[in-house]
Formats: C-alpha cells, sequence, structure tokens
C-alpha cells in the first residue's frame, strides 16, 4: 500500500504558505500537491528507497521509473485521482520528497478507490502512515467514496498494522502473493483525524 512517493512540486513552486509540521524527530516538512512538475522529485525519492522498502511498494526491487510511470504518477485531477506529497528540506536546504499517497478511483466500481502510501526509509515509524490514510480517508469521504482498497505484500508488517489498528473492519484476501484489503472510509476516517 505504498504509492510513488513523494512526488512534490519543485523547489521553486513549493508554496509559501503551506502550513510547517514537524515529525517526533524535528524533521519540519508540509503537505504538497503532486502536479505533472512534481517528477523529478519523485524520481529522486524513488531512487533514495531502500530495495525492502521498494518492493513493498512496487512489488519488485526498482531504483527508478519510467517516463510512463511517472506520467500516471502525476496525472492528478483531484477527482479519479487525488494525490499529495510530503516535502522538508535536507541538510543542505534543498526541498526533498519524503512520502506520498493516492488514492485512484477503481474505473468499474466509483464508490472504491485503490490506495498507496510511501515513506522514505529514514523517515518511516515516525507517523507519517498515520497521517497520510486519515488524509485520504478524509478526501475520500468528500468524493463520495466509501471503501478504500489496498494491495500489500505479505510482510509488509507496518502497513498490515496500520490498518488493523485504524480500519479493524477491514476485510482481507490473499492471492498466493498479495493480501488485498478491503477498508470501510467511514471507519478510518473516525479513528484518523486528519491533524497531525
Amino acid at each position: 500500500m505504498q504509492a510513488a512517493l513523494a512526488g512534490l512540486v519543485p523547489a521553486q513552486a513549493v508554496r509559501a504558505n503551506a502550513p510547517a509540521l514537524t515529525l517526533p524527530s524535528g524533521y519540519r516538512f508540509s503537505l504538497e500537491p503532486i502536479t505533472p512538475a512534481s517528477k523529478p522529485l519523485i524520481a529522486r525519492a524513488v531512487s533514495r528507497l531502500s530495495l525492502e522498502s521498494s518492493r513493498r511498494r512496487f512489488f519488485t526491487p526498482r531504483l527508478q521509473l519510467s517516463e510512463r510511470e511517472l506520467d500516471a504518477l502525476t496525472d492528478v485531477d483531484g477527482v479519479r485521482h487525488y494525490a499529495f506529497g510530503v516535502c522538508g528540506r535536507d541538510a543542505r536546504g534543498a526541498v526533498e520528497g519524503i512520502a506520498a499517497a493516492h488514492l485512484v478511483r477503481v474505473t468499474d466500481a466509483p464508490a472504491t478507490a485503490e490506495i498507496a502510501l510511501t515513506v522514505i526509509d529514514a523517515h518511516q515509524g515516525q507517523g507519517l502512515g498515520k497521517l497520510m490514510l486519515g488524509r485520504l480517508a478524509a478526501a475520500a469521504l468528500t468524493r463520495g467514496i466509501s471503501h478504500l482498497r489496498a494491495l500489500i505484500v505479505p510482510d509488509n508488517a507496518p502497513v498490515l498494522g496500520l490498518l488493523r489498528k485504524y480500519a479493524p473492519g477491514a476485510r482481507f484476501a490473499y492471492d498466493g502473493e498479495l493480501y488485498r484489503a478491503d477498508i470501510p472510509v467511514p471507519q478510518v476516517a473516525a479513528a484518523l483525524p486528519i491533524g497531525f
């Protein structure tokens, strides 16, 4: 359950009025819309994923994405495909993408959307997954989406734990390779406030 990551706007376009939030580590970040201009940040972020995190996201280790994949991840219209990225500054002060969340309506079931979350390894375990899941649930409610769907590798304990804690009504099916989680949106929205 992780989407392309850190698809954020380029450094010069980061919103000056975006509210700054802080991780428990002290890292300051903001939530930013994903746009076609996000492609370079997404590409850099993917290259910073460990092979294990990459496998959990793409179901096979990946070091880079194709132009076609980058196009798909940044083709965000806010209705069929809603997405946001999480960005901050690296040690040199340059804007960097550290996470992203996507919600894409299922074509033949418009009240259902597939979701994906990705967090760069250095920032995992600090609550970003919880924050992003809550924001996706809130966005789903405003768009008339009642169920979320996630595909998860069986050893992705952090994501499975997140769903078991905040979406205990989720149903899991296993096809021999991946879990498919069907998640009731109202339950997640009630359990996870949008704030951080």
